[in-house]
């Protein structure tokens, strides 16, 4: 953002240079006129001041008044909207042909091949379960405190919806525990009792 402004500010100095530049450079002297084109310019005198005719009196009877002229109408002009001309369309000129680079392109790699997927052991699936069931227990845990916490409060609501969290875990719990139970007696070589 910086140095937009800077930009900015940069062009707008250089502007005002400019134009204080052009407005107190020093014009040149204009150069003297002829005295020929100076005999021209100046205007001639002007005539004398034309006496008026002398008014002569007349008698009323003996001359008519002089008849009106006819009056003439001027013609009448119609004057006719001229269309615009048709606007003719510029031939479409193609436009040359760009060839497109070559691109070159690695051959396909060959991909790595996919390594087996590790067998799940009893084991395996003692050790995920066992993890399991030490982040739900955890959860369980807090739940317990929060619900404690809202209760204090007296705030029931908040205390009933976490109570409702807590007995969903605690019934996961249960149902990994009993996995976590019948994994370890799989993996001890003990036959699960059912």
């Amino acid at each position: 953002m910086r140095i937009r402004y800077r930009l900015i500010l940069t062009g707008a100095g250089v502007l005002v240079v400019a134009l204080g530049v052009v407005e107190f450079w020093p014009q040149p002297e204009p150069e003297p006129l002829p005295a020929a084109l100076l005999a021209m310019a100046v205007p001639p005198p002007p005539p004398p001041p034309v006496q008026p005719p002398r008014m002569v009196p007349v008698k009323a009877h003996s001359v008519a008044p002089p008849a009106p002229a006819p009056r003439q109408e001027a013609p009448q002009v119609t004057v006719a909207r001229m269309a615009p001309e048709p606007m003719v369309p510029e031939p479409e000129v193609p436009e040359p042909e760009v060839p497109e680079p070559e691109v070159s392109f690695p051959p396909p790699e060959d991909n790595d091949d996919i390594e087996p997927e590790l067998p799940q052991t009893a084991q395996w699936e003692l050790e995920k379960m066992a993890r399991l069931a030490a982040l739900v227990e955890r959860d369980v845990v807090r739940l317990a405190r929060e619900r404690e916490d809202a209760v204090a409060r007296g705030d029931v609501q908040r205390g009933e919806q976490i109570d409702a969290l807590l007995q969903r875990n605690l019934g996961q719990l249960r149902e990994l525990h009993d996995e976590v139970r019948r994994l370890a007696e799989v993996v001890n070589g003990v036959a699960p009792a059912d």
